[in-house]
C-alpha cells in the first residue's frame, strides 16, 4: 500500500476513533451535567418559579436540553415574559435569559383591574382598592378574560383595540404615559385622556405622533387646569387650550 495511502487511512481512523469518544462522552453526560440554573431579566417571578416551569433539572446532560421546549413553556405559563433566550456555560451552567412585558394601562371588568401590555396581552387582574398607577381605559368591556391571553373585546368594541393600544405606545415614545390617569374610548371619533397638568382630547386616533409632538410643546406653555383641544393638529391647524372657569 503507497505510503500516501497509509497515512490517509491512519488519519480517518483517528478521526473517526475521536469522533466517536466525543460522542461517549456528550452523551454520557459524564462531564457536561447541569449543575446550576440562572434567571436573568425577571422581577415578577422568583428564580425559583422560572427554573422549575424551564422542565430543566440538575443532573441533566447539558447538551442535551431541549431549550425551544423549555422556553416555549416559560412563556406558555408565564404572562409577564414576552421573550425567552437560553444559553449553555459550560461545563455545567444553563442561563435563562427574560425579557418582561410591562403594564401599559388597566381595564376595570366586574370588581377587579386588568392589567396589559402594549401589545394587548393580558397579565393580570389586581384588586379594585390597590389598583397600580396605571391610565385606566374608560369605554370598553373584556370579554372572558384570562392572564396570558389576548385584549378580546365584544364585537361592538373591537374596533376599538388597536386604536387604544397605539395611542398608549405614543404616549410612552413621548413620555407622557407616566402623568396620564385614565383615557377614554368611548367615542372613536374623539378619544380623550386626562394628563396631570390638563385634559385632552386628541379626536379621531389619526396623526396621533404628530398631535402628541404638539401636546409635549404646549405643555410648555400651559399654566393652570383645563382642556387642551389637539383634534386642529389634523387639518394642519395650532392646537387650542381653554383654561377652566375660574
Amino acid at each position: 500500500m503507497p505510503k500516501k495511502r497509509r497515512r490517509y487511512s491512519f488519519l480517518l481512523v483517528f478521526f473517526i476513533v475521536v469522533a466517536l469518544i466525543i460522542a461517549f462522552v456528550l452523551s454520557s453526560g459524564l462531564f457536561f451535567k447541569v449543575k446550576e440554573i440562572l434567571v436573568e431579566g425577571t422581577a415578577a417571578y422568583t428564580e425559583q418559579e422560572v427554573a422549575a416551569l424551564s422542565g430543566i433539572h440538575s443532573g441533566d446532560n447539558i447538551f442535551l436540553i431541549n431549550k425551544i421546549s423549555a422556553a416555549r413553556s416559560i412563556l406558555a405559563k408565564l404572562p409577564y415574559i414576552k421573550k425567552v433566550r437560553i444559553s449553555r456555560d459550560l461545563p455545567g451552567t444553563v442561563i435563562i435569559h427574560l425579557t418582561e412585558s410591562a403594564p401599559a394601562g388597566m381595564i376595570e371588568n366586574r370588581g377587579l383591574y386588568w392589567l396589559f401590555d402594549t401589545q394587548g396581552t393580558l397579565l393580570e387582574s389586581v384588586a379594585v382598592l390597590t389598583p397600580p398607577k396605571l391610565p385606566v381605559v374608560r369605554g370598553v368591556t373584556l370579554s372572558s378574560p384570562l392572564s396570558g391571553d389576548e385584549i378580546n373585546f365584544p364585537d361592538e368594541h373591537k374596533a376599538k383595540r388597536e386604536p387604544m393600544l397605539e395611542l398608549l405606545r405614543a404616549l410612552q415614545t413621548h413620555e407622557l404615559w407616566e402623568g396620564v390617569s385614565d383615557v377614554d374610548v368611548t367615542q372613536l371619533s374623539n378619544l380623550r385622556f386626562t394628563h396631570e397638568v390638563c385634559k385632552v382630547e386628541l379626536g379621531t386616533p389619526d396623526m396621533i405622533e404628530r398631535k402628541l409632538q404638539t401636546m409635549v410643546l404646549a405643555l410648555e406653555q400651559i399654566e393652570g387646569p383645563g382642556t387642551l383641544y389637539l383634534a386642529p393638529v389634523a387639518d394642519g391647524q395650532p392646537s387650542r387650550f381653554v383654561p377652566d372657569a375660574r
